[in-house]
């Protein structure tokens, strides 16, 4: 059981388990360096407050959560494999959170890229972090960002495979998205990994 929190925040309580499961790997069991970055400049650019945001590999549900403690109204997805983390974090905090001044408002959803299938709901905003490690995502990732009509999507990933992740970009301006150069934003102090950043959006929105 790990605390985590932004700082002046109360701590969001969840359980990291990396343990590999059918339909998923163990990656989704972590808090990861580029969850809480993208969480700080986040929230540092964009005034959250009612804004309908979907995240796409949820994994611990801390990001979810820790948007939704400052006024978002988030759906936190996973593939049905890290499905059972991401549901005990996100309900059981919500379940602690027992005064009104704390309401919060995430679900959780199940989402398999590959599937073609749209979560319920329309969205201001699309999150991601640490998505670009398997090559064989990409494709299907791009389509269920297209698939639920990406206004905006914020991605940040530690860089592993940059040549790998370069052809992401390639792909991403293939398919119609827009955009400006990732940006570097942070460095994983332990792995001395760069951390990226992108803003992207879908067509002409």
């Amino acid at each position: 059981m790990q605390q985590k929190d932004l700082p002046g925040k109360a701590a969001i309580t969840i359980r990291q388990d990396g343990t590999r499961c059918l339909g998923s790997d163990e990656s989704s069991g972590w808090i990861w360096v580029a969850g809480r970055v993208l969480a700080s400049h986040l929230l540092s650019i964009i005034d959250v407050k009612k804004l309908h945001i979907l995240e796409l590999g949820s994994g611990t549900g801390w990001l979810a959560l820790t948007l939704a403690q400052e006024g978002a109204i988030v759906t936190a997805t996973e593939r049905p494999g890290a499905l059972q983390l991401l549901t005990r974090n996100v309900y059981g905090h919500l379940d602690r959170v027992d005064n009104e001044s704390d309401v919060m408002s995430v679900e959780v959803e199940e989402c398999k890229w590959e599937d073609d299938i749209r979560v319920p709901g329309d969205f201001d905003l699309i999150i991601g972090t640490d998505l670009l490690y398997i090559v064989e995502s990409y494709v299907p990732l791009l389509n269920t960002l297209i698939l639920h009509n990406c206004k905006r999507c914020l991605l940040t990933w530690e860089e592993r495979i940059p040549k790998e992740e370069a052809t992401f970009l390639a792909l991403a301006t293939t398919a119609g998205f827009t955009f400006e150069a990732p940006i570097q934003i942070a460095t994983n102090e332990v792995t001395n990994n760069r951390i990226w950043y992108l803003d992207m959006s879908f067509g002409s929105q």
